[in-house]
């Protein structure tokens, strides 16, 4: 990352071009080439320098800020951090630096950058709930109570902060403390949607069915458009049929028991028009009940194909869901009819391909990877792959020319480093 020398020493007209430069490549959005170019000036009380000093750590602000969005923590903590030395005032600064922090996983670093904004006079409201998170992922759960805590009792009507509460002592598993603060929350605001959906999520998992399918229908009610309410509500009422619990519903939610096969009709729907829908579902850690979520969606999308059979999108999704499950041939079928409508669908031909991979159908598994680099999937993770398949087959040198695309597409991908190096000490 360029920084500012202030060692190359420049006449008044010499800096006043560099800065017109300078200015140029920021004016028009090429950040990495004013630092450049700005960097250069030496610090002089000139007004070529004060400007340079100015723009450049905005340069450094604008250029961390892309660095942030591409996934690049450590880059983009470094610009925030230049952007700050040069222009210490500028506000947020700290909110991003703690942000690549966490990106990074160094919540230690997080909480001390947080915690220095807290001593600022910009400091916003959220702060303290985005340090009592940044304490609970540092493994300071007592500090993040206490500071929200704290909250509570000096502003009693923040509604918002007895939400993260709640969260924070649900994601311990103390389920009575969590219940008790949402509950004071949702007395305060009774119709806050995602208030009454973790009160439900938080009795459901302390096995109150009841009250659960209470909160998770008022929920739902409030957001009847709802896709992954909808489906937390009918699960709710699966599992309080399953361990015989009497229901207690109330008159305008009571249809959801009887009428399930309209429900599914509705979440089939849903899922159609939002495709990031079955992706939440999936981004989900594996856990114990992963085969009753994802059987339940599984129907849910089986319900959406036979009103949209020619939808290549929810062939995918079952596929994926399928996988999840086990299900391997299953999922090959439905990967093959997502391919079979749409021959171009990159993410349909990249599953198909690992699906082979797994199955030892290698040749097939081969084929199909470098259908989706053709349709626009040139991804290292792919290229990785189809070197391992390469690999596999004795194929020494298409494996890493492979491996050498991967790398050139992302150069910190260890394994791809570690897979050329076998292949080329082979």
């Amino acid at each position: 990352m360029p920084v500012r020398s202030g060692s190359k020493k420049l006449s008044l007209s010499q800096a006043a071009e560099v800065y017109q430069k300078g200015l140029a490549a920021y004016e028009t959005g090429r950040y990495f080439e004013a630092i450049e170019l700005l960097s250069s000036i030496d610090e002089t009380d000139t007004l070529s320098g004060t400007l340079a000093r100015y723009y450049l750590g905005q340069a450094h602000l604008h250029y961390g800020m892309s660095e942030l969005r591409a996934g690049r923590h450590a880059s983009a903590a470094n610009h925030f951090s230049a952007a700050r030395e040069l222009n210490p005032n500028t506000a947020g600064l700290s909110r991003y630096i703690a942000g690549c922090y966490a990106g990074q996983g160094r919540f230690d670093l997080t909480v001390a950058e947080i915690e220095r904004e807290r001593d600022a006079d910009h400091a916003d409201a959220d702060l303290p709930i985005r340090l009592a998170h940044a304490f609970a992922r540092d493994g300071q759960r007592s500090r993040a109570v206490e500071t929200l805590v704290e909250i509570i009792d000096s502003e009693p009507h923040r509604v918002d902060v007895r939400l993260q509460l709640g969260l924070i002592y649900a994601s311990a598993e103390e389920f009575e403390d969590a219940i008790c603060v949402l509950q004071e929350a949702a007395e305060l605001a009774p119709l806050n949607a995602a208030i009454q959906q973790h009160l439900g999520l938080a009795l459901a998992a302390a096995g109150d069915h009841d009250q659960a399918i209470e909160h998770l229908s008022v929920a739902q009610k409030l957001q009847p458009n709802d896709a992954y309410l909808a489906l937390l509500l009918t699960l709710a009422i699966d599992a309080a049929r399953t361990t015989c619990i009497k229901l207690a519903i109330d008159p305008e939610t009571s249809q959801l028991e009887t009428v399930d096969d309209r429900s599914l009709e509705i979440l089939g729907e849903l899922i159609t028009e939002d495709p990031d829908f079955v992706d939440a579902f999936l981004s989900l850690p594996t856990s114990d009940v992963d085969s009753e979520i994802f059987a339940a969606l599984s129907k849910i999308l089986e319900r959406a194909l036979e009103r949209h059979p020619d939808y290549a999108d929810l062939y995918h999704h079952c596929a994926r869901v399928h996988q999840r499950l086990g299900l391997t041939e299953s999922a090959i079928i439905q990967a093959r009819m997502a391919v079979q409508i749409n021959p171009r669908y990159v993410q349909a031909l990249i599953q198909l391909g690992r699906l082979y991979a797994e199955t030892e159908r290698t040749g097939e598994a081969i084929g199909r990877l470098k259908e989706a680099i053709g349709c626009g999937g040139d991804y290292p993770d792919v290229h990785y792959l189809l070197g391992e398949l390469y690999r596999k087959k004795g194929h020494s040198d298409s494996a890493g020319l492979e491996y050498r695309r991967a790398l050139e597409l992302n150069s910190n991908f260890t394994r791809a480093h570690k897979a050329l190096e076998m292949v080329l000490d082979s």
